[in-house]
């Protein structure tokens, strides 16, 4: 009987300790994620997706956006315009304040916001894949998908999302 007791005072701590080191992990994983930047806009999730899909119509009715002309898709207030190619979504642009497509207020992908500095940036996303400081434009490459930045008077203006050419 004592050594029961015994060993049920070394395995209920232990099993304690496994549940809270489960729970860490968990909220690690969530917190990071977060602090990533991971903020779902819905720009790369619609790029290569065809115009007529669930996916992009839930799009389109989020941010307003309508057809322009042909393959040019904008919402001009919430300063966004998409490009096309058939029938499938080939690029998303986000303005910070353009006399054309108006000004995006809402959150930024990776954590970025307009007004940024390239070096801001970069503190954010890591070196550039490509940069061209002298035109203030810089490429980032991620799986499936790019982000080009460009920069007005030395501060972050405009994001492109496009899918990754392989």
């Amino acid at each position: 009987m004592l050594n029961i007791f015994v060993i049920g005072i070394f395995i209920a701590p232990i099993t304690v300790m496994k549940n809270t080191i489960t729970l860490i992990c968990l909220l690690t994983l969530v917190l990071t994620g977060f602090s990533q930047g991971l903020t779902r806009d819905g720009f790369v999730e619609v790029l290569g997706k065809k115009i007529d899909g669930p996916e992009v119509q839930q799009f389109f009715s989020s941010y307003h956006i309508k057809n322009v002309t042909g393959n040019k898709y904008a919402s001009v207030e919430n300063g966004i315009d998409l490009e096309t190619k058939g029938d499938s979504v080939t690029q998303v642009n986000v303005y910070r304040n353009s006399p054309v497509y108006g000004s995006y207020k809402g959150k930024l992908s990776k954590d970025l916001q307009f007004g940024m500095t390239p070096a801001q940036v970069k503190a954010k996303l890591g070196k550039p894949t490509t940069t061209y400081t002298n035109s203030g434009y810089a490429e980032y490459h991620y799986p499936g998908y790019v982000i080009t930045c460009w920069y007005e008077q030395g501060v972050l203006s405009e994001l492109s999302y496009s899918p990754k050419s392989e």
